[in-house]
């Protein structure tokens, strides 16, 4: 009996020895090690930084000082107020609501009091500020910068500050800026109906063709994403105190370049990676006939029609959906470089299977404007679309521009017409 009383006491003086670990200790420990630097400058900290949830934590007092900005902190309500420029940041021990210039943000990890020292999210109070942030695991190194440079389709292009107010110039970029979690102040002229609808609120400010001026400077952006074609309109953008980015995207591929380019711009890296991998999950999952139809794309309005070559989005939507492109070998036309005039001769050469087209106008006057064009020629009837009536207009709402992250909604609704080709 005593021997059983003994064992139960030494237990259970074990159990009172053994160090309570919490939430605190558990961060101090995990990242002591952590370096944090700006602009390649180790920055002063009192206190190693803390990892809670997956976040670094650090003292308010020397991030705030190293990112050149004032903070306060009110004792009663445990709150920490900073602010540089015209941006302010208040958060509450506890919280995991945080405000930025007085707009809500959620935080996955609240600030925290380590010994007496208040500790709050590094990269929510550098980014507020206008910072890239980027942490290697493998160096146990926060990394912050003032300053970031990206490959455009047009080249190296670098930022001054990260961009609060977006300006996008097509659809496609606005649907992508979105869907990485951002917004824009303005936005390009739609066609049709806004994607998103959260989008539909900003201001239309013009186009991949041009841009209205005074709408523009009214939205006060600091970022405009804009089209290449465009770049005469370089020095007047920047007057506005903005700067502008050329960037385009006409294939599969390209799209999902740009993607990453917005998302490391947005430091949404991961969520890029997440569109881009369903991207490839959607269309990879198609199923393609097991000969591929030779299809002609068609593109306009009555009187202007051009075909679609491979280097555009629907002629590489096409490929990828199954079939085969008969304007391959189309000359490229000077004004147009992913387009090629129309001609009869070279259509009646290739002899396609399928005709689709593309058009903002009415589907059946196309169709039939497109028919009458060319039906005094006896040859016209020998085609093989012509024989079986394979004319198909393919929706605008994925094809009359750039449809961008719903690029496999496009390929699918291609694929969709090539399996009925017999």
């Amino acid at each position: 009996m005593f021997l059983k009383v003994l064992s139960r006491g030494v237990l259970a003086a074990a159990v009172l020895l053994t160090p309570v670990t919490s939430l605190s200790n558990t961060a101090s420990a995990a990242s002591t090690a952590i370096k944090v630097t700006l602009d390649g400058k180790s920055v002063s900290l009192d206190s190693a930084p803390k990892i809670v949830n997956g976040r670094t934590l650090v003292p308010y007092s020397g991030i705030v000082s190293a990112l050149g900005g004032k903070a306060t902190w009110d004792a009663k309500n445990k709150t920490v107020s900073a602010v540089q420029g015209d941006v302010s940041v208040k958060l509450t021990v506890g919280s995991r609501t945080a405000y930025i210039n007085g707009a809500a943000q959620t935080l996955e990890a609240a600030p925290s009091i380590v010994n007496g020292k208040t500790f709050v999210p590094l990269r929510l109070v550098s980014e507020a500020f206008g910072k890239w942030v980027s942490y290697s695991k493998s160096a146990a190194a926060v990394a912050i910068s003032s300053t970031l440079t990206v490959n455009t389709s047009t080249g190296p292009f670098t930022l001054k500050k990260k961009p609060k107010r977006i300006v996008t110039l097509s659809s496609s970029d606005t649907e992508i800026i979105y869907a990485l979690g951002s917004t824009v102040v303005g936005r390009s002229t739609a066609l049709g109906a806004v994607s998103p609808a959260a989008a539909a609120s900003a201001p239309e400010v013009g186009s991949t063709h041009g841009i209205e001026f005074e709408k523009l400077a009214s939205v006060k952006p600091d970022l405009v994403i804009a089209s290449p074609a465009l770049q005469s309109s370089k020095a007047t953008i920047e007057k506005l105190g903005a700067q502008v980015m050329f960037n385009s995207h006409n294939t599969f591929t390209e799209i999902q370049a740009s993607v990453r380019l917005y998302g490391k711009v947005l430091g949404q890296e991961a969520k890029a990676e997440q569109l881009i991998k369903k991207m490839n999950a959607d269309v990879s999952s198609l199923k393609k006939p097991s000969t591929a139809p030779k299809t002609l794309i068609v593109y306009g309005a009555p009187g202007s029609f051009v075909v679609a070559l491979p280097t555009s989005y629907p002629g590489n939507f096409l490929e990828l959906a199954g079939g085969k492109n008969v304007a391959s070998n189309f000359k490229a036309m000077d004004s147009m470089p992913q387009y090629a005039d129309l001609s009869l001769e070279r259509i009646i050469a290739a002899n396609p299977d399928l005709i689709l087209f593309i058009t903002h106008g009415d589907a059946a006057e196309v169709k039939a404007s497109f028919k009458k064009q060319f039906e005094t020629n006896p040859a016209w009837k020998s085609l093989s679309a012509v024989k079986n009536d394979r004319f198909e207009v393919l929706p605008s709402d994925l094809f009359a521009a750039n449809p961008g992250l719903r690029a496999p909604q496009a390929i699918q609704a291609i694929n969709k017409l090539l399996l009925q080709v017999k």
